[in-house]
């Protein structure tokens, strides 16, 4: 999936050029990735039999209320300016399962799908980072991401508690980039991003963790047993 997505370039490019260095954005490159999540496989995912890892935010604050278990609860909770986020769901779909194992073909590590489904004029999330490496494809909608390197906070243990307001100190250049359906943008770890959510939208997250990352963490963040 990664190597359709570089097209015309290639995966010894993109190691060379981005991976865990520079963020790289390609517009209508990610177009194969749009099925992947629509409103039928939300609702799947959420009606799954298995334990799912659901998170349900509000003005960038998660927000306590019963958890989805189908597209329309979701869409009610979005009428509410409340985003409905899933982590793990590769583990509830064979489609979000084929992408995942894509990723961990193309790249080193262990991989995790989170699906969102946001309302339009609101944030998930403030100003935050990962530890891993973060693939985005939107599938419906238009989201604006601003990004920028993180100089100020490279050094927090994995799995603790993060306290994200270190971001006032710094200095960094931000970036922006617009996605709409078909687009994709690729984060390197730790660097800060903050999500726009432009009009109702649904788009895949591919987080990678790479082989170093997972054997130096002192505790993983939920969902990444450091085993692959």
């Amino acid at each position: 999936m990664l190597t359709e997505w570089l097209a015309p370039d290639d995966l010894d490019w993109f190691l060379r050029a981005h991976f865990q260095a520079a963020p790289f954005a390609r517009p209508a490159a990610a177009k194969s990735a749009v099925p992947a999540l629509d409103w039928v496989t939300v609702d799947r995912v959420l009606r799954s039999d298995r334990p799912l890892d659901v998170m349900t935010v509000r003005a960038g604050q998660l927000f306590q209320v019963p958890t989805p278990r189908s597209a329309g609860e979701a869409r009610a909770l979005m009428q509410a300016g409340i985003s409905v986020v899933v982590r793990g769901a590769e583990q509830h779909d064979a489609g979000l399962r084929a992408l995942a194992d894509g990723f961990e073909a193309a790249l080193p590590g262990e991989v995790h799908v989170q699906v969102y489904a946001t309302p339009g004029g609101t944030n998930s999330y403030g100003w935050h980072y990962d530890f891993e490496d973060v693939f985005i494809a939107q599938t419906a909608g238009v989201k604006d991401y601003y990004f920028r390197q993180n100089t100020v906070a490279r050094d927090t243990v994995l799995g603790d508690r993060l306290d994200f307001t270190c971001v006032r100190a710094e200095t960094s250049p931000v970036y922006q980039s617009r996605l709409i359906a078909g687009d994709w943008l690729y984060i390197p770890s730790t660097w800060w991003h903050l999500v726009k959510c432009a009009e109702e939208s649904l788009s895949i997250s591919v987080g990678v963790m790479p082989p170093e990352q997972l054997r130096k963490a002192r505790r993983l963040p939920p969902g990444w047993t450091g085993n692959r």
